[in-house]
């Protein structure tokens, strides 16, 4: 009896004793757990995800923006979208994230084909940039918007200032982002934008121009744009209705100061035609009495009534609303200056920078040149320069006036370089 007293005494001490030799295992953390057992299908469609899991919030966050709220609603896009998701884990003082590489599904829905196409339309062939360049904001109903994540060297209107000389190139991203039937879709386009102490080398039509500034330069193109094929005055008619043809519809153009489009064969001296509109204005020089009086880089068509209400306007900006008849514009005037619409701007900039360049006074004809004046009527000068410089920067080259370019140079034998190569205004004039 007292052996076995002492056996069991020996055991419930062997047992206290292993009792309290025992490792003490902690309990793991709840967020630790949450986000072990947090998943995300590698393919997402019409879902939600969690933003709360046993007290642990989650907040989420893509590496494309305007695929997923933070409350983790996913955004459909027109196209499949492949991305990363953050998931920021917290709770009470701590705080994880993790996370998920997943492609989120695009909206059957969507036509691709237009998404693609102003995809297409808004890619670039060169990446290595010395000039500005044209950024679309619109494509088949589709709106552009653009952002730049270097406004010093590549601003969000895609105008392009060179790094000073041995800074060094720089790497510039402009991101598009495109708003389809409250679809969003980015795309991002990477830039190398060659600093000044690169030589800058022009090849084909202005090949030489390499490293001139200044007069040097004005004069260089001169020589290369002068002696053009001259067309009649009166074969204007048909020669602006193919620069200036509508793109959506080949039997109308485009009038320069309304942007209407009329059949091109309304044109004559009547209220509703549309006639051959100078830029340069003809009393700025005596141009119709020699060959700039047809010269198409400056002639536009444009409703008749506009034509006679800008007049020999010079440019500006400013002045009260234009009509064309009861209809307001987009065009402002006051007694001594025109401001044409936005979309022309730049345009019209391109034209006068084309004829004072153009015309020199050395081959028998008047010297065009520009000031930074108004009222300048019955004299060779347009003014004003430093607003004309302005609308260059503002309104780059689009489409339509490249295309009118090359329409021009079928006919004249000679190109608008300002349109070919716009950073030649800043190397002959400076910026505004």
């Amino acid at each position: 009896m007292k052996k076995i007293f002492v056996i069991l005494l020996m055991s419930l001490s062997l047992l206290v004793l292993t009792s309290c030799n025992e490792p003490v295992i902690e309990e793991t953390p709840i967020i630790e757990t949450v986000k072990a057992n947090l998943l995300v299908a590698e393919e997402l469609e019409d879902i939600t995800l969690p933003t709360e899991i046993d007290g642990v919030s989650i907040s989420w966050q893509s590496s494309k923006p305007n695929l997923i709220t933070n409350e983790g609603v996913i955004i459909k896009p027109a196209v499949d979208i492949t991305t990363s998701l953050t998931a920021t884990l917290t709770y009470e003082d701590r705080v994880m994230t993790k996370i998920f590489n997943v492609v989120i599904l695009g909206d059957v829905s969507v036509d691709y084909n237009v998404v693609q196409l102003a995809i297409d339309a808004i890619s670039f062939e060169e990446y290595e940039l010395i000039t500005d360049i044209y950024l679309l904001s619109v494509v088949d109903g589709i709106n552009i918007s653009w952002s730049s994540n270097d406004e010093d060297v590549i601003t969000s209107a895609g105008v392009v200032t060179r790094p000073i000389a041995d800074a060094g190139n720089a790497l510039v991203t402009l991101t598009a982002t495109l708003s389809y039937n409250e679809i969003i879709i980015e795309r991002d386009f990477v830039f190398t934008v060659i600093d000044l102490t690169q030589t800058v080398v022009y090849i084909g039509y202005y090949s030489g121009a390499d490293d001139l500034v200044g007069e040097l330069l004005k004069t260089f193109l001169h020589d290369l744009i002068d002696d053009h094929t001259v067309i009649s005055y009166g074969a204007l008619w048909e020669a602006l209705s193919v620069s200036d043809k509508d793109p959506n519809n080949p039997s109308n153009i485009i009038l320069f100061y309304t942007g209407v489009s009329i059949s091109n064969l309304e044109h004559g001296g009547d209220v509703g035609e549309w006639n051959r509109e100078h830029i340069w204005a003809r009393s700025h020089g005596d141009l119709d009495e020699f060959i700039a009086d047809s010269d198409m880089h400056h002639i536009r068509p444009t409703d008749v009534m506009m034509n006679s209400k800008r007049g020999s306007l010079d440019f500006d900006n400013g002045g009260s609303i234009v009509y064309d008849g009861t209809i307001a514009t987009d065009n402002y005037s006051d007694f001594d200056s025109w401001e044409p619409r936005d979309e022309v701007k730049g345009d019209v900039a391109r034209m006068i920078f084309y004829m004072a360049v153009r015309y020199e006074g050395d081959d028998g004809y008047t010297d065009l040149e520009l000031n930074d004046l108004v009222n300048n009527i019955n004299s060779p000068y347009i003014g004003r320069l430093s607003i004309l410089l302005e609308w260059h920067l503002n309104d780059l080259p689009d489409a339509f006036e490249m295309n009118r370019n090359d329409v021009i140079y079928s006919y004249q034998g000679n190109r608008n370089p300002f349109i070919d190569h716009p950073e030649f205004v800043q190397l002959i004039w400076g910026t505004p």
